[in-house]
């Protein structure tokens, strides 16, 4: 009998914490802990009314005067990010655009601003812009810091226009911290908060409403939201934003070759396959970067073509991210020891790192449409 109470009363127990844990959960779900243990409790939908302040509409168009043809007209999302009235966005949202109009979410400003491109880095698909003849208070976002080291499973929201639907929220996770957009020096996050067109150049953020990365792309055989969105990393965001303020560009460095992975027994037929006058003795069983060409005229001087690279500074690799990642941490400009192996033997070669080259048109290539000819008045 006392066996059976003791039961009872776990049972008990166990019920009562289950409920308790339950209306945690439930109240978990309206609010949003600060960064700081001893902050009040915020809710999302506070988050959210401040942050739309901070995002703008982007009424974009290839003509110069929008109204000649309307089907051609598209828009854009973009984050304010300095009280001197810059704002970050996609690249390919301004690019070849010769009319772009600006709008708050103020609603009792509905007038439309201008703006002029001060910054571009096509290879992050950033822009910057700065807002004209506007002396509107402008609170920006702040970017969250860390986020390379954002973790899988963070709730997130994604904040802008989609499908023309203006200041619309959505909201999810962070799906994977280790994607990339474009290059390996592109980081990008998974999420999958909803975005569609129309997102692109807003933010995604944490729940402290700060810029975790901004939206670019979407992976779907449908054109729209199927649950795969990209957006390129805060860090990146952010380094882009302060380089583009400075000079009005990004330079990031190239050693000025053309490379093939050697990491996988499949690439290295890859190689040869290319390649069929290659000795196939002469590919190091090693992973690492098969020099095939030049990105320029030449190959810097002390690398030949077929020479398989494996190292930078002593430090060694053995694909192109790492490769990539590698390359980071230095300057156009800069003087870099590469370890090579040519035809079985391994050399030393000192290389000056050059600007890596963005082919614009290539990755962005221009659709023109054809305006219908008017007929002429018989």
């Amino acid at each position: 009998m006392q066996n059976i109470k003791l039961f009872c009363l776990i049972c008990l127990s166990t019920i009562l914490f289950s409920c308790t844990l339950l209306n945690i959960s439930a109240t978990d779900n309206n609010v949003i802990v600060g960064s700081n243990s001893n902050e009040e409790p915020v809710k999302f939908e506070s988050v959210v009314k401040t942050s739309q302040e901070s995002i703008v509409l982007l009424a974009i168009s290839p003509l110069e005067d929008p109204t000649v043809d309307t089907s051609q007209n598209g828009v854009c999302s973009g984050a304010i990010v300095d009280e001197q009235g810059h704002v970050i966005t996609n690249y390919h949202c301004v690019h070849n655009q010769k009319s772009i109009l600006l709008y708050y979410y103020d609603r009792k400003d509905w007038g439309e601003y201008k703006v002029e491109v001060v910054g571009k880095d096509p290879l992050a698909d950033l822009a910057l812009l700065k807002i004209l003849d506007s002396d509107k208070k402008l609170t920006p976002l702040k970017f969250a810091k860390n986020t390379e080291k954002i973790g899988v499973g963070t709730d997130v929201f994604a904040l802008g226009h989609p499908m023309s639907m203006a200041w619309s929220v959505t909201k999810g996770i962070i799906s994977s911290n280790n994607r990339y957009a474009r290059h390996p020096y592109i980081y990008a996050l998974q999420t999958d908060a909803a975005i569609n067109k129309g997102n692109s150049g807003g933010p995604l953020m944490n729940m402290q409403g700060e810029i975790v990365g901004i939206n670019a792309l979407i992976i779907s055989k449908i054109s729209e939201n199927a649950g795969i969105g990209l957006a390129i990393r805060g860090d990146v965001v952010e380094s882009s934003y302060k380089s583009m303020l400075k000079t009005g560009t990004v330079s990031r460095p190239a050693v000025g070759i053309q490379i093939m992975s050697l990491g996988h027994p499949r690439q290295r037929k890859l190689v040869l396959k290319k390649f069929p006058n290659f000795n196939p003795d002469h590919i190091p069983n090693v992973s690492g970067m098969f020099v095939s060409d030049a990105t320029d005229k030449d190959l810097p001087k002390g690398i030949d073509k077929y020479d398989t690279i494996i190292g930078i500074n002593g430090e060694l690799f053995n694909d192109g991210v790492k490769f990539s990642n590698l390359l980071e941490n230095y300057k156009v400009g800069e003087k870099i020891t590469l370890t090579l192996i040519r035809k079985g033997r391994y050399k030393l070669v000192d290389v000056v790192l050059k600007e890596f080259p963005v082919d614009v048109e290539k990755l962005y290539p221009t659709i023109q449409k054809i305006l219908p000819q008017k007929k002429k008045s018989e």
